[in-house]
C-alpha cells in the first residue's frame, strides 16, 4: 500500500514539475477601438439685429464659492460664442474656463453649447457642456439672465466694446 502511495505521490510531483516548465502563452492585450469621433455641432446664425449679439461682462458671487467670478461672453452673429472666466479670491486671480461653441435663443431661453474647452474638443452629448438661461431682460447696455434650474442664480452682464478681453 505504501508503494502505491509513493508511486502516486511521485507521479503527482513529476506532473507539477513539468507543468511549471511548460511555456505560458503571453496574455493577449486587445486595444479598444476608438469611438467614432462625435459629429461636430453646427452653429445656427442669429437673427438679424438680435440684441444679444455682442460682448458681455458679468461679475457674480456664485453660491458656495468664496470669491467673485468674472465672465466674458462673446456672442457672434454667425451663432458662435466664446466664453472665458476668471475667479478672484482675495488678491489672487485665477483663470477658470475658456470655452468656445454655439449659442441660440428660442422661446426666451438662451442656450450655450460648448464644443471646445481649453482648445480641446468635448463630447457634445455630455450635459455638462450645455448651459441654459431664461432671458429676463435685454437692453442696449445690459443683459439679465437667470439659470434654468431650481433656485437659479441671476446673472447681470454689461455690454463691452468689441475686442474687450479679461484682465489677467
Amino acid at each position: 500500500m505504501s508503494s502505491v502511495y509513493l508511486r502516486s505521490a511521485s507521479i503527482a510531483c513529476a506532473v507539477l514539475a513539468l507543468a511549471g516548465c511548460v511555456a505560458r502563452k503571453p496574455a493577449v492585450i486587445t486595444e479598444a477601438q476608438p469611438a467614432d469621433p462625435p459629429k461636430p455641432v453646427a452653429c445656427v446664425p442669429a437673427k438679424n439685429g438680435d440684441p444679444m449679439i455682442g460682448t458681455w461682462l458679468s461679475n457674480t458671487r456664485p453660491r458656495d464659492v468664496s470669491g467673485e467670478l468674472q465672465s466674458l461672453i462673446v456672442l457672434s452673429a454667425d451663432g458662435t460664442m466664446a466664453y472665458e472666466s476668471l475667479l478672484k479670491i482675495g488678491r489672487k486671480t485665477r483663470p477658470a474656463l475658456r470655452e468656445t461653441g454655439c449659442w441660440t435663443v428660442a422661446d426666451n431661453v438662451y442656450t450655450m453649447q460648448t464644443t471646445k474647452s481649453a482648445g480641446e474638443p468635448v463630447d457634445a452629448n455630455d450635459p455638462i457642456y450645455v448651459n441654459r438661461y431664461r432671458v429676463e431682460k435685454v437692453e442696449r447696455a445690459k443683459l439679465t439672465l437667470r439659470e434654468l434650474k431650481s433656485g437659479g442664480q441671476v446673472v447681470t452682464a454689461r455690454r463691452m466694446p468689441q475686442g474687450y478681453r479679461l484682465p489677467y
